[in-house]
């Protein structure tokens, strides 16, 4: 087994979570680490006795086989430029870019140099993720006829919308730019490329400045089935949920507990009398221990979605697994994230002009 040299750009938080997977990647070995912050550079190799703080992005490329990038996604279009141009392989933090023309020639470049890209598509790696594909693919609940996405949050437990400091703010559509590749990824995953159909927003008073639209629905379609990503600023209860609705069922992912659910009981008058949620709700029930057992064992070892997702491409590059995140879905996310946050910020900018108007 050939073993692959990692340099990882970007010590910020999420770099944790990158170098727990990295210690469990066989055939991987992380030689060094590269921040404009020397001394969180300096932590990071303390805390995972990492031999190498690389002064600048060029020194890291030349000494490493794969560079793994976790800095703000406002800078990552010239840093994977300039990974692919040295013939590396590159793994980096969604969204790749933030706009469609610095992908296409990103494409151009990785035909000629071969080199292979992975995109932190985490969620798709996630076991509730994992178990509603399962069942998905079992035919537990038929055609998929709907996917609902819910991500509803606030300021008061959203740490991007606190202020108006986080880099996520200047991105199109704001806060929402940064979390919508997981959303078009999930769609992609369960549905297939649906097509983009609206964008709807709405500007409140109480926007944060992270969010100026604080209620955004997308809505994307094809023949068969209908998708719906709602985002939210102002609720209170934090709901992170995606949905799959079957022609014989419906399957339901708690992101934060990392839960899935599945209903399939058929309707019948005599379940209308007990309740059919009820009845649903006692199935659901005895899943809950052992799920919840394994949930917390999960925990503890670091087995994160990060993780498996790292694992894989580890394993993709020595020839032993599929790509983690193929090159259709990442042209996927890419081209309908700029679209909509383009949408989004056409819109606002649309009310701003008729509020001035009047």
């Amino acid at each position: 087994m050939k073993t692959f040299t990692v340099g990882l750009v970007g010590c910020g938080h999420i770099s944790v979570t990158h170098l727990q997977a990295w210690q469990k990647t066989a055939g991987c070995q992380v030689v060094g680490v590269s921040d404009l912050s020397h001394e969180l550079a300096q932590k990071r190799m303390a805390e995972f006795n990492i031999p190498t703080l690389f002064p600048d992005l060029d020194t890291l490329i030349a000494a490493c086989d794969v560079v793994d990038i976790c800095t703000p996604p406002q800078v990552h279009a010239w840093m994977a430029e300039k990974v692919i141009a040295a013939g590396k392989h590159l793994i980096i933090e969604k969204p790749l870019v933030t706009a469609v023309a610095d992908w296409e020639k990103l494409k151009a470049n990785l035909r000629q140099s071969g080199q292979e890209v992975t995109v932190i598509h985490n969620l798709k790696f996630s076991h509730s993720v994992q178990q509603a594909k399962k069942w998905l693919d079992e035919g537990r609940i038929g055609q998929v006829i709907r996917i609902r996405r819910e991500f509803l949050t606030s300021p008061s437990s959203d740490r991007m919308l606190v202020g108006n400091g986080h880099w996520s703010h200047q991105l199109p559509g704001g806060r929402w730019f940064e979390t919508l590749p997981h959303e078009l990824y999930l769609t992609h995953y369960f549905a297939g490329p649906l097509a983009l159909d609206a964008v709807s927003i709405i500007h409140t008073e109480q926007a944060p400045a992270g969010a100026s639209a604080d209620e955004v629905v997308i809505v994307l379609k094809d023949g068969r089935s209908l998708a719906t990503i709602h985002f939210s600023a102002n609720c209170e209860q934090n709901r992170r949920v995606f949905t799959v609705q079957g022609s014989e069922g419906m399957i339901t992912v708690d992101i934060l507990s990392d839960f899935a659910t599945l209903a399939t009981l058929k309707d019948q008058k005599n379940r209308r009398v007990v309740g059919r949620p009820l009845l649903e709700a006692g199935q659901t029930a005895l899943r809950a221990f052992p799920d919840r057992t394994a949930y917390l064992q999960r925990r503890r070892r670091k087995d994160t979605p990060h993780s498996h997702l790292i694992q894989q491409f580890g394993h993709y590059l020595q020839g032993q697994a599929p790509p983690p995140t193929p090159l259709a879905e990442v042209d996927y996310v890419v081209r309908y994230c700029d679209q909509i946050g383009q949408e989004i910020e056409r819109q606002l900018a649309e009310m701003r002009k008729m509020q001035n108007d009047v």
